[in-house]
C-alpha cells in the first residue's frame, strides 16, 4: 500500500496536476482518461519496479501530451484506424515524458527488456523481420534498435517521421498516411509481402525494367503494382487533418472495464475489435494481417495473466448531493405541523409552545452571555496576536531630547491585521435511540441557536432523519436516491435519508422566534411521549417521529452545505457541529454504470478506497464516519466539534468509546474526567473535538434553587445548594472548552 501511494504522489508530481490515481479491480493494464483525468492502473502480482514505472511514466505523457475529448473522433473512423493511433501516439508520448524527465529512460529500458524476456509481444524464437510493417513499427519504438527490426527505404520514410512527432496534429497525419498505406497493401494481390518489404529499392526497379519487356504479360501485373505504390506515395504526402485521441487507454476503460487500453503503455487498444478486425475489406488472411497488431494481442493475452485478481480493489466516489432534493426547508416543515395540528383541533399547542420557549430564553440569559463572554474574549486574545506596533514616520516631541542616542523619536501606533468572521452549521441526530435524550439535546440546540442570534454570528440547524412523513421516492433506484449526474462508482445514499432545516439566522427576529416555537414544541412533544409527566398533552406528530441514524449521508450532504453556508454568509471560519449518539448505518453501496443500480462489492473486495473527486485525495478503508469527516475537514476547513450523548454508568461509557476506536488505557482517565465535570473530551473520530456528555447532564437547569425547600434543615440546603452550584460550573467548563474551539 506505501509503495502505491508512493507511486500515485511520484505520477501527480510529473504530470504537474492533481491527477486521480486508481489501481482498479477491473482495469487490464494501465491507462488513462483524458477526460477525468484518471490514471488507473491494475494490481499487479508478479512485476518489477522499472516496469512498474513504465506503465506509471507512460500514462503520465497521456496526461502531459494527448489532448482532451479526440478519443470519440477515432471512435468515428473504427477500432481499427484506432489502434494505428495508438501506437503512433504511444511513440510520441513516449519519447517526450523521457526527454522531460531522463530519469525515465532507464526505467523505459529495463521495463520493456523484462516484457521482452517475458515474451509478452509473442516474438521470442519468431523473426521479427516476417510481421507486418504496424507490427514491426510497434516493437522497434517499444524495445529500439536492440529488436532488431529491418524496414526498407519506403518504410524507412515512415520511420523518419515516427522518430520526429512533436504534436498531437503530427500523430493524426501520420496515423492517416499510415493506415492507407497498410491499407493499400492489403488490397493487393497475394504476394509475399515480407520479401518484398525487405528489398531494395534499386532491386525493385530492375524487376519492374525486366517485367516490361516479359512476354507473358505479367508486365501488366507490375505495372499495376507501381500505380498501387504510386498511390501509396501520394498517400503518405496527404495530410489528414481526421482528429483522435491517442490515449486508446481511456475509452476503452470506459467502454468496458475489462477491455481497458490493453496496452496503456502499448496504446493498441484492440479491445474495440476484440484483436478480429478485418477492416471489412477482402476477407482474406493475408489482408487481416496488414491491418491487425499480432504483437498487442499477445501482449494483451499476457498482460491478463499478469493482473492480481485476488487482491481486489473497489474505489468509491463521495457524490455530489441534490441539496433540493434531501433538504426539507422550515417553510415546510411548519405546514407540515401546523396541517396536523389542525387537523386534531390543537393549535393552540403552538401558544403554549411559544410561552415555553420564552421561559427558556430569559432563563438561559445568564449561560447565553456567559458564552458570549467567553467566546469574545478568545477572539480578543486572538486579536492580539495579530497586533503590531508600527512607527508613523511623525516626530514624538516628547523623545526629541533622546536624538543623540535614540532612533526611536516617532510616533508609534498599533496595527491589528483583519479578524476573521464565524459561522455555525449545526446537525442534530434525529433517531431512535435518541428518544430518551431528544428533549435536553432540543434544549442544547435552542441555547447555542440563542448564543448565535444574539452574537450576531450566522448559523443554520438541520437534523438528519430517515422517517419524514412527506418523503417521497421519486428519485429512487434500489433503495438510493438516483441523482441525475450519478457516476460509476458513486457512493450510495438512502433513499429516506432528509435534512429537516430546523432554525437559521436568516430569519427576522420574528420569523426566527416563530421558528424556536416548533423546535420548541418538538422538545416538548418527545419529553411527554418519553415520561407522560406533563400536565399537558402534547399531540405527536407522527411526520417528525425518530428513525434511523444516517450521520454518513448528513457528513456528504455537509460536503456541500458548508462551501454554500460560508459563500452566502460571507464568513471565514466556520464551525461543523454535529450532536448525536453516534452509530451511523455504515451502508457501503456504489454505483455500477454498466447495469444502472447500486450494489454492495464488500464481500469480494479486500480493500475500499473513497476518492473525493474535489480535492482528489484517497482514503483508505471502510466508509465510515471518521473517514468522512476527514474528508469534510480537507475538502471544507471547517473547524469540527462532535457532541456524543452517553449514558451514565462505566459499562456503557466503555462500550461507547470502543466504537470510537479509543485506546482502552485512555478509556479510565475519561471516565474520571466524565465523573468529575459531566463531560470528557476525545480527539478521535476526525473530530477536532469530541465531547462524550452523561445524559443526565444535557439537562439544563432552570433554576439552580428549586430543590431547596423551606422545611429543609441547614446541612440539607447546603447540600443541595453545592449540588446546583457544580452543575453549573461543569456546564461553564464544557462552554469555556467550547468557546475556545469555536474562536
Amino acid at each position: 500500500m506505501d509503495n502505491r501511494n508512493a507511486k500515485s504522489l511520484l505520477a501527480k508530481l510529473m504530470a504537474a496536476e492533481d491527477i486521480n490515481v486508481e489501481y482498479s479491480d477491473k482495469a487490464a493494464t494501465a491507462s488513462f482518461d483524458t477526460e477525468s483525468r484518471t490514471l488507473r492502473m491494475p494490481v499487479f502480482k508478479d512485476i518489477s519496479d522499472d516496469s512498474t514505472d513504465l506503465f506509471l511514466g507512460h500514462e503520465v505523457g497521456h496526461a502531459l501530451y494527448t489532448p482532451q475529448g479526440e478519443i470519440h473522433k477515432v471512435l468515428e473512423k473504427g477500432g481499427t484506424y484506432k489502434n494505428f493511433v495508438n501506437i503512433v501516439e504511444d511513440a510520441r508520448i513516449e519519447k517526450m515524458i523521457q526527454n522531460k524527465f531522463p530519469g525515465l529512460r532507464r526505467c523505459f529500458f529495463g521495463g520493456y527488456n523484462e516484457l521482452m524476456e517475458r515474451d509478452f509481444f509473442g516474438t521470442n524464437g519468431q523473426d521479427i523481420n516476417e510481421y507486418n510493417f504496424i507490427d514491426r513499427l510497434n516493437i522497434h519504438f517499444k524495445a529500439g534498435v536492440r529488436a532488431g527490426v529491418d524496414f526498407s527505404l519506403e518504410e524507412s520514410i515512415f520511420v523518419d517521421r515516427m522518430e520526429n512527432l512533436r504534436s498531437w496534429e503530427d500523430t493524426i497525419a501520420l496515423s492517416d498516411d499510415l493506415y492507407e498505406y497498410c491499407k493499400a497493401r492489403e488490397e493487393e494481390p497475394l504476394t509475399d509481402k515480407t520479401s518484398e518489404s525487405q528489398e531494395s529499392a534499386e532491386s525493385d526497379e530492375s524487376e519492374s525494367e525486366d517485367s516490361q519487356t516479359d512476354s507473358d504479360g505479367s508486365g501488366e501485373d507490375t505495372k499495376e503494382e507501381e500505380s498501387s505504390q504510386g498511390q501509396d506515395d501520394s498517400g503518405e504526402e496527404t495530410d489528414d487533418d481526421s482528429e483522435s485521441d491517442g490515449d486508446s487507454d481511456t475509452e476503452d476503460n470506459r467502454e468496458s472495464d475489462s477491455e481497458s487500453d490493453t496496452g496503456g503503455v502499448e496504446g493498441d487498444g484492440t479491445s474495440a475489435d476484440n484483436g478480429n478486425s478485418t477492416s471489412g475489406k477482402k476477407g482474406t488472411e493475408d489482408s487481416t494481417d496488414q491491418l491487425t497488431s499480432k504483437t498487442q494481442e499477445s501482449f494483451d493475452s499476457k498482460l491478463e495473466d499478469l493482473v492480481d485478481t485476488e487482491s481486489i480493489r473497489t474505489y468509491y466516489n463521495i457524490p455530489n448531493i441534490e441539496l433540493d432534493t434531501v433538504v426539507v426547508p422550515m417553510s415546510e416543515i411548519h405546514q407540515t405541523m401546523d396541517k396536523k395540528l389542525r387537523e386534531e383541533n390543537a393549535l393552540d399547542l403552538l401558544e403554549v409552545a411559544a410561552k415555553k420557549f420564552k421561559e427558556f430564553s430569559n432563563e438561559q440569559k445568564s449561560i447565553i452571555s456567559y458564552l458570549i463572554k467567553e467566546f469574545e474574549m478568545r477572539k480578543s486574545a486572538d486579536e492580539h496576536k495579530r497586533t503590531k506596533v508600527a512607527r508613523t514616520g511623525i516626530l514624538n516631541p516628547n523623545k526629541l531630547h533622546a536624538f543623540k542616542f535614540s532612533e526611536d523619536i516617532f510616533l508609534r501606533n498599533s496595527v491589528v491585521s483583519d479578524g476573521k468572521n464565524h459561522g455555525f452549521v449545526m446537525f442534530v441526530d434525529w433517531s431512535g435511540s435518541m428518544v430518551s435524550q431528544m428533549a435536553d439535546t432540543l434544549d442544547q440546540l435552542m441555547m447555542l441557536a440563542l448564543f448565535c442570534k444574539k452574537a450576531q454570528i450566522p448559523f443554520d440547524v438541520y437534523a438528519f432523519t430517515t422517517s419524514y412523513g412527506g418523503h417521497h421516492q421519486s428519485k429512487s433506484c434500489g433503495g438510493f436516491y438516483q441523482f441525475d449526474d450519478l457516476k460509476d462508482g458513486d457512493l450510495g445514499i438512502i433513499d429516506n435519508f432528509n435534512l429537516l432545516h430546523l432554525i437559521s439566522s436568516t430569519l427576522k427576529t420574528s420569523a426566527f422566534n416563530r421558528s424556536m416555537t416548533y423546535v420548541s414544541y418538538l422538545r416538548h412533544m418527545f419529553a411527554y411521549h418519553t415520561s407522560y409527566n406533563s400536565e399537558i398533552s402534547w399531540e405527536l406528530i407522527g411526520d417528525f417521529m425518530l428513525g434511523g441514524t444516517p450521520l454518513n449521508e448528513a457528513i456528504i450532504a455537509a460536503l456541500s452545505i458548508v462551501p454554500q453556508f460560508q459563500k452566502n454568509n460571507n464568513v471565514q471560519i466556520v464551525n461543523t457541529i454535529f450532536l448525536t449518539d453516534g452509530q451511523g448505518q455504515n451502508k457501503q453501496y456504489r454505483y455500477e454504470s454498466d447495469i444502472a443500480t447500486f450494489q454492495d462489492p464488500y464481500g469480494r473486495s479486500s480493500e475500499s478506497v473513497i476518492v473525493d473527486p474535489v480535492t482528489k485525495k484517497h482514503y483508505n478503508g471502510r466508509i465510515t464516519d471518521k473517514i468522512l469527516l476527514e474528508i469534510l475537514k480537507d475538502r471544507t476547513g471547517t473547524t469540527l466539534a462532535g457532541f456524543f450523548i452517553s449514558t451514565s454508568n462505566k459499562k456503557s461509557f466503555s462500550t461507547d468509546c470502543w466504537h470510537m476506536n479509543v485506546p482502552w488505557d485512555q478509556v479510565s482517565r475519561l471516565w474520571d474526567s466524565m465523573k468529575a465535570n459531566g463531560f470528557c473530551v476525545v480527539e478521535t473520530n476526525g473530530y477536532d473535538e469530541y465531547y462524550i456528555l452523561a445524559s443526565k447532564n444535557l439537562r439544563i437547569e432552570n433554576n439552580g434553587l428549586d430543590g431547596i425547600k423551606s422545611d429543609m434543615t441547614k446541612g440539607k440546603m447546603k447540600n443541595a445548594f453545592v449540588k446546583a452550584q457544580q452543575g453549573k460550573i461543569a456546564n461553564k467548563k464544557m462552554l469555556s472548552k467550547f468557546a475556545e474551539l469555536v474562536a
